[in-house]
Parts: structure tokens; C-alpha cells; sequence
């Protein structure tokens, strides 16, 4: 069997998953992972956090084709993830802006674990999507190292890893659970479930840390910090690592484009008509002008200072040091 299911056992969790609207969360074991080249000393992986509806697509995942040119990129959630993959498909796209701008990004960089988590309205599909798409494909996912497909580790086509401090992620992970995953509960609510690696794609730290051991020779690793503190240099990063080269014009145009005030405007980007869809089915339409509510909110580094309380703050540090101590050589990716 190659998932296990189990249910979620923890008495808070329990008591109170209805209201916050987490009725579906199972813990999922892969049982086969002897091919994820790793270099972790017996590793075994972690149950991970995610949804009943993993079930009807977790297998299909494991065993798709995959293609030498494929190009992947797998984040934990709320990471960068829309930026990175906007800079990526552009670079790898000859800087296409207008097709950029005239096909959403679902569609150009499906997201084939997403209906894994949630119902999809017809005839939105995007493993479906993926696995009919012609080369080049652009494939999303969150989904940890042993979940990916087994053929991935042969074939080895280009793989782009981002990763994010854990106080920014638990920010911009709870307002995006608020409006794509109808969570019902509070922001402490949501960063203590995360602590609990009760939300979907947790452990955290296990997510970052086993791609950091990979033994890939085709990845590339990026950070949102330091991608927001150099784009440019970001920029030049991932041109690098597709091969392509760019006029230092083009660059500028590219740096512009991928601004977050640009992001925020830009429609194929910003999954504005999902925000608007979830709203409806939730009746909560009121809030579709509220920033708090789009895709991509504020695409800032600190913006946690402003909305975690000190205890919350303490307890994140907390929780970190309890799984990295500080004198790990992994402590640097939570920084």
C-alpha cells in the first residue's frame, strides 16, 4: 500500500476541527520512498497533513510520466510560490509578457496536487491538465519528497525549491486558508495548529529540511527573503540555471513586471475569480475588495511583526529551536 491514512488523534484537534472547518484533515504515510535520493541516515517520512481527497488522486501522482523538460517547482505553502513560478515561466518563455497576461497561470503551471485538498468546480482539473499538457510542461506542487513521483528521480528534469521564514509563512498561510480553504478559525488558532503540524503540507521543518538533503544534481534552491532583497540577483540566478540569457533591458522589464504592486494587478496572476468563487460559495461576498482576501497580499519579509502577538512571536521561535536547536546545520533555512 503505497499511502496510509490515518486519523488525526490529537484531543484539540478533534474537539474542535468542525468549527474551524477541518472535518476532511487526515495524517498520510508514503510507503514508498526507497528511490527519493536523499542523504538523510535511515530516513523514514513523516506522516504529512492533508485532506481526505489526497485519496483520489495521491497514487496518480506517484506513478505519472514525467519528462526530461518538464520544469517543477515545489514549495511548503505560501512560500513564494505565484512569484517564483511567474519568474520562471517567463524566463523560460522568452520573456512572453502578453501570453503572460492573457492566460492565467493555473493554466500555464498547473497545480496537480491542489484537488488532493478541495472540490473543484467543472471543468477545472489541473492534474488532468498536467498529465495531457504538451512539452514543456510547468508543474506546481506542495506535496513533500516522497510523494512526488517515483519516476522524477530518474529522469531528473529541472526542479526549482523555495523556501520562506516560518513567521511569514504562518501570516500569509492562515489568510490564504481563510480565503481559498474557508478556514473558520483565528489567527492564534491557525499558528498553533501549524505548530502541531496539523495544517496541510506540515511538518514544516521536515518540508525544507529534506529537500535542503536532496541529492538532485538538477535543482535549484531559492529564498523569498533573499529574492525580495535582490530580484535582480534572483533573476539572474534562475536565468542561469535554464540556460538563458537575457539584455539588461529585458532584465529590468522582467524585475518590473514580477514588481508585487504589478503582481497584485495583474489578473492572471492573482486568482482573483477563485478568491471570488470561494467568497460566493461562503457567503461571505462582502469581503472580496479586502486585502487580507487576495492571493497575493503584501509579498512582504516582516510583515508578521505587525500581526503576531509577542506570545505568538516567542512561541514560533519556540517551536523552531524545539526542531532545528541552533547549532544545526539547517538553522540557516528558517532564518
Amino acid at each position: 500500500m503505497t499511502f496510509e491514512y490515518i486519523d488525526i488523534e490529537d484531543p484539540v484537534f478533534k474537539a474542535t476541527c468542525r468549527e474551524r472547518n477541518e472535518e476532511d484533515y487526515v495524517l498520510v504515510r508514503c510507503n514508498d520512498y526507497a528511490n527519493v535520493p536523499i542523504n538523510l541516515p535511515n530516513w523514514t517520512p513523516d506522516p504529512v497533513c492533508l485532506s481526505r481527497r489526497f485519496e483520489q488522486i495521491g497514487q496518480t501522482i506517484k506513478d505519472m510520466e514525467v519528462r526530461p523538460d518538464d520544469v517543477w517547482i515545489v514549495t511548503y505553502p505560501k512560500s513564494g510560490t505565484t512569484w517564483t513560478q511567474e519568474l520562471i515561466w517567463l524566463v523560460c518563455n522568452g520573456l512572453d509578457f502578453q501570453r503572460a497576461k492573457d492566460v492565467p497561470l493555473d493554466a500555464r503551471f498547473p497545480f496537480i496536487d491542489l484537488s488532493g485538498l478541495r472540490d473543484l468546480p467543472e471543468p477545472f482539473n489541473p492534474l488532468r491538465d498536467a498529465l495531457a499538457m504538451s512539452s514543456p510542461r510547468f508543474i506546481k506542487t506542495h506535496l513533500p519528497p516522497a510523494f512526488l513521483p517515483n519516476a522524477l528521480w530518474t529522469v531528473r528534469p529541472k526542479l526549482v525549491y523555495v523556501r520562506r521564514n516560518p513567521k511569514s509563512v504562518a501570516v500569509s498561510y492562515y489568510h490564504h486558508s481563510v480565503s481559498l480553504h474557508c478556514y473558520r478559525g483565528t489567527l492564534d488558532q491557525f499558528v498553533r495548529s501549524m505548530m502541531n503540524e496539523l495544517v496541510y503540507y506540515s511538518p514544516y521543518h521536515k518540508h525544507l529540511i529534506e529537500y535542503s538533503e536532496l541529492r538532485y544534481p538538477n535543482m535549484l534552491s531559492l529564498c523569498f527573503e533573499d529574492m525580495k532583497r535582490d530580484l535582480p540577483g534572483a533573476i539572474r540566478q534562475v536565468c542561469r540555471f535554464f540556460d538563458k540569457s537575457y539584455t539588461d533591458e529585458q532584465l529590468a522589464a522582467l524585475a518590473h513586471h514580477l514588481d508585487f504592486g504589478q503582481m497584485r494587478q495583474n489578473t492572471a496572476v492573482n486568482r482573483r475569480q477563485w478568491i471570488e468563487y470561494n467568497l460566493q460559495q461562503t457567503n461571505r461576498p462582502d469581503r472580496v475588495n479586502d486585502n487580507d482576501m487576495q492571493f497575493i497580499r503584501r509579498g512582504e519579509t516582516d510583515g508578521w511583526k505587525r500581526e503576531l502577538t509577542g506570545e505568538l512571536i516567542e512561541a514560533l521561535d519556540r517551536w523552531t529551536l524545539d526542531r532545528v536547536p541552533k547549532d544545526s546545520k539547517y538553522a540557516a533555512l528558517f532564518q
